[in-house]
């Protein structure tokens, strides 16, 4: 049977999240919250490695981590992996079948300071 897709809204999957427009000149606060992305070709597919402090380290204890990291192509949700204060240092992998130059877009949410996202192209 083919997939149905209902429309239930207008308003766009990715609206109330944090996108820094430059990482490089961005504080601690934001870098430590923005997502980093690396793509890598296996075979016919794609592996998508999201990791949370990357650029600075982020204090995952149990009031203040990131609830769980997400993956998107556009703004289809394709993974998502749910966290526990107890990962010092979250970072998720999954192995997909994309076509050369979709954007893809990880987002994290930070049981704090909201969804943070980030994007790179396959």
């Amino acid at each position: 049977m083919p997939r149905r897709w209902t429309k239930v809204s207008d308003a766009p999957v990715l609206s109330g999240v944090q996108m820094v427009a430059d990482l490089e000149s961005a504080g601690d606060f934001e870098k430590k919250h923005t997502p980093w992305i690396a793509i890598e070709a296996e075979g016919d597919r794609t592996r998508v490695t999201i990791e949370t402090g990357h650029h600075v380290p982020h204090p995952n204890q149990p009031d203040h981590y990131f609830q769980w990291i997400g993956l998107y192509a556009g703004e289809a949700p394709i993974a998502r992996s749910d966290l526990s204060p107890v990962a010092t240092e979250p970072s998720v992998s999954f192995l997909v079948s994309l076509d050369p130059g979709t954007v893809v877009r990880a987002l994290a949410h930070c049981n704090l300071h909201g969804i943070w996202a980030a994007e790179a192209v396959v």
